[in-house]
């Protein structure tokens, strides 16, 4: 079981390392990793879930959720830490040199070039984890391509435009749409 735990605290600690963009934009990579601990994509939409009504950082929590779900308390605890050890090494070593480099040609250049990187990582993750919400359970993209009507959540997917409208239309609580939307999933979905 040690080995699972080295597994995890390795895995998460690469992707703490290589995340550029923020939690969301990591979030491709945290699912991609998921699926070779048996993470299924409802599971993963459970996460999207979860993050909704736990504080913290979406990066965090899906590290914690991954690891106790493949190994326990223990598995949380060593995937939590892989992707929280990277921020602490590399913020240290940032406060050091920021003054030195401020102005530096070519590490704005980089990150520039890691910015749209990071927007698209975000997308491919909405992707995926809205194929496990909008979907019905075991339906794929490629279902959908073929029988859209027939791999479609409607209530899930209602669900889906309804918050997304009045939260960017017309700049609705995130939490108080979260709430409602659990409210009708509990009554809807069951």
């Amino acid at each position: 079981m040690m080995l699972m735990y080295l597994k995890l605290l390795l895995v998460f600690f690469r992707i703490g390392a290589l995340g550029f963009g923020g939690g969301y934009a990591m979030m491709s990579m945290i699912i991609d990793e998921a699926s070779r601990f048996s993470i299924t994509s409802e599971q993963f939409a459970s996460l999207t879930a979860l993050d909704m009504v736990v504080p913290g950082p979406i990066a965090i929590n899906a590290a914690t959720f991954i690891g106790f779900l493949a190994g326990g308390f223990w598995g949380a605890l060593f995937a939590t830490i892989g992707v929280m050890l990277p921020s602490f090494i590399i913020i240290i070593l940032v406060m050091r040199f920021i003054e030195r480099y401020r102005g530096n040609k070519v590490m704005n250049s980089f990150l520039s070039g890691v910015k749209p990187a990071a927007v698209g990582l975000i997308a491919a993750a909405a992707i995926t984890i809205a194929s496990g919400v909008l979907l019905l359970p075991g339906a794929s993209l490629s279902a959908l391509l073929a029988d859209p009507l027939g791999s479609i959540s409607i209530v899930g997917s209602a669900i889906f435009f309804i918050a997304a409208i009045a939260n960017i239309r017309f700049n609705a609580n995130p939490i108080l749409l979260t709430v409602l939307a659990g409210i009708v999933g509990a009554f809807l979905l069951s």
